[in-house]
């Protein structure tokens, strides 16, 4: 059987890290406004902040394949354009789930994140993002066809909920990291970005398990 595999776009997957001995990092491209800006670029990680969320993935499924695209470099911001491009990139990858630990509140972007978000779901693809940032309505999180992710400090990790609010489902889910071998918690995200993350490694494991069945 195949390996499971996700697409995360952040700023990069060390395929060192401590929490991915049991996940094989793929380098994809670092992406900047214009498009491809390295081909490799992905296996770069200078904040941390990506091997945090692909260490929370790959701690819901052994195993797990890592394609990791690269929008941010030494700084946690980036030009959206560059987002644009690795999610345009990322529904051609095959992978079933798109991790997006990160968001705009611009509406500037809406009408091509939507286009895209159509475009990732008639292809089988989940695109997964936060709901808010700063506590404002976020995209691609705040799109209908995008799996919409809330923190939430009273759900216990791995154990993401899916509710209905305002007339919508949106998964709320643990803004902690997981474990490591001493009981401490030593990742370098907090909050929306590794909820974001434990929905995909939920999902990720449903699909495993389902076809395990």
């Amino acid at each position: 059987m195949p390996k499971p595999r996700v697409v995360v776009i952040d700023s990069g997957v060390d395929p060192q890290h401590w929490g991915l001995k049991n996940a094989t990092v793929v380098a994809g491209p670092r992406f900047d406004r214009e498009g491809i800006a390295e081909d490799a670029g992905g296996a770069t990680d200078d904040l941390g902040h990506g091997s945090a969320v692909a260490a929370t993935i790959a701690d819901f499924v052994n195993d797990v394949e890592i394609l990791s695209l690269r929008v941010f470099d030494r700084e946690d911001t980036c030009d959206f354009l560059a987002v644009l491009h690795a999610l345009e990139h990322a529904v051609t990858l095959g992978a079933p789930l798109v991790n997006v630990s990160l968001g705009t509140t611009s509406l500037r972007y809406r009408k091509k994140l939507t286009e895209i978000a159509a475009q990732s779901r008639a292809a089988g693809v989940r695109i997964i993002a936060p709901a808010s940032y700063a506590g404002l309505p976020c995209d691609p999180g705040n799109l209908a066809e995008v799996e919409s992710v809330v923190a939430d400090p009273n759900i216990l990790p791995q154990m993401p909920e899916m509710r209905t609010h305002d007339g919508r489902l949106i998964w709320f889910a643990s803004p902690l990291p997981p474990r490591n071998a001493t009981g401490s918690r030593k990742l370098l995200a907090r909050g929306d970005s590794l909820a974001v993350a434990s929905v995909t490694g939920c999902l990720l494991r449903s699909m495993t398990d389902t076809a395990e069945a």
